[in-house]
Order: C-alpha cells, then sequence, then structure tokens
C-alpha cells in the first residue's frame, strides 16, 4: 500500500469507527492499517474494548489473537485463537497460528497434533508440511520424519526459500553437510535478508573449514539480529 492509499485507508477506517460504532468492519479496518504499520499494541488497543461485543466475529477475535502473538503474550493469543476457532471450527489460519504458539512455548504434543490434522485435512498444505518439520527438527527429534514432511513440502513449492532452508537444515543435523549446503544456499538465492539461514549457512561452512566465509555470513546475519546473543558469540568467540 503506498503512502497515499495508507492514509485514505487509515481515515475511512477512522470514519467507519467514528459514525458507526456498532459496526465491527471500521474497527476490522482500522487494525488491518495497525498491522501493516507492525503495531500490533494499536490492534488490540482499538479491539480490546470491543472484543465482547463483537464476540461472534471471527476477524476481530483472530486478529487479537494474532497482535497477542506477536508480542509474545500467548495467554492472550491462545485465548483470542480459541475464540477465533469456536466460530470457525477448521479455519486453516487459526489452526497454524496455534500450531506456531504451541511450537514457541514447547507445547509440542498440541502442536504436533494440529499439523497431523493440518496435513490429513490438506494434503497441499505445504506451510504445514514445512512447519512441522521445521518443529521436528529443531527440537533434535524424529529426524527421518522430518525430511519426509520436508521433501514434501519443497514438492510442492520448490522455490520457497524458507522450505530449501528447513530441509537444508534437517540434511545438516543428518550430517550430510553436502545437501545441506546445497539447500541452503539456494535459499539464500532466494532471499538472502533472513537472519537464520545465514547462520545456518555459517554452521554448514564451519563444517567444510571454512571459516573465513562462515564468518562472513554470522556477520550479515548479525547486521540483520543485532541483538542476537548466539550470533554475537560466533562472530566474537572468546
Amino acid at each position: 500500500m503506498d503512502e497515499n492509499n495508507h492514509e485514505n485507508a487509515s481515515k475511512v477506517a477512522d470514519k467507519l469507527v467514528s459514525n458507526f460504532p456498532e459496526d465491527w468492519r471500521g474497527y476490522y479496518s482500522r487494525s488491518l492499517v495497525y498491522l501493516e504499520d507492525k503495531k500490533p499494541e494499536h490492534v488490540i488497543s482499538i479491539l480490546e474494548p470491543v472484543s465482547d461485543t463483537f464476540n461472534k466475529i471471527y476477524s476481530i477475535q483472530y486478529l487479537l489473537g494474532l497482535s497477542h502473538n506477536q508480542l509474545k503474550q500467548f495467554d492472550d493469543a491462545r485465548r483470542y485463537f480459541s475464540r477465533a476457532l469456536t466460530i470457525r471450527p477448521d479455519s486453516p489460519n487459526v489452526l497454524h497460528s496455534m500450531a506456531i504458539l504451541y511450537d514457541e512455548v514447547k507445547e509440542w504434543e498440541k502442536s504436533d497434533e494440529i499439523y497431523l490434522r493440518l496435513i490429513n485435512t490438506d494434503s497441499t498444505d505445504a506451510q504445514a508440511f514445512n512447519n512441522y518439520a521445521y518443529s521436528l527438527v529443531e527440537r533434535n527429534h524424529e529426524l527421518k520424519r522430518a525430511l519426509t514432511l520436508a521433501k514434501k513440502a519443497i514438492t510442492l513449492e520448490p522455490e520457497n526459500a524458507s522450505y530449501l532452508d528447513t530441509i537444508g537444515w534437517i540434511y545438516f543435523k543428518l550430517d550430510n553437510h553436502g545437501k545441506a549446503r546445497e539447500y541452503i544456499e539456494s535459499s539464500i538465492k532466494i532471499n538472502g535478508e533472513n537472519a537464520i539461514v545465514l547462520e545456518h549457512l555459517g554452521d554448514v561452512l564451519m563444517k567444510f573449514q571454512k571459516t573465513e566465509d562462515a564468518l562472513d555470513f554470522y556477520k550479515r546475519a548479525l547486521s540483520l539480529d543485532k541483538d542476537n546473543t548466539r550470533l554475537i558469540n560466533k562472530v566474537s568467540p572468546e
């Protein structure tokens, strides 16, 4: 959205809220602008006071869940996602969001259950295959199963940078450093601005004794994630 359209959208939404406070669409429209501005706290400030009034409106509950989740307010996020799921029990958006939340708080039994539900419901849900695979590899659990899931994801979306990194990272954990390098380098060719992927390639290159090249990737990653203590230690080991 360009600046003029953005400003117009804000004004229209503000008018809707002011003139028709009983209509949920004004609050929803304003919240979308705040989300685009990366201001989840503003979404909460406008939607939370009317969340009970519009307790049957899926979009209101879902946006509140998303906003609390972005702020890592996981209990509140879970509450609003649950409300949204009550309204639309099979919503892929809510199910994906809840799986990611449970993964974040290490309630893996719940996240695994949701990923399996998504996969069994839709065998073309590449995001579910990928996220489930990445969840498994990050906890170093069932790596062969993770590889099978990741292969399915890149079969569905072979040019997805995140999915290429996932399968590369699984190969790294399986000590197949050649394949790990191949996939992670392919990921970076598509999107070279992801700190996690850059760090992954640094770790792979260290296995090839390419210390200087690895440090370059760690530094690139650190420039994108300046407060990451793990990266700081990798760039400046004691």
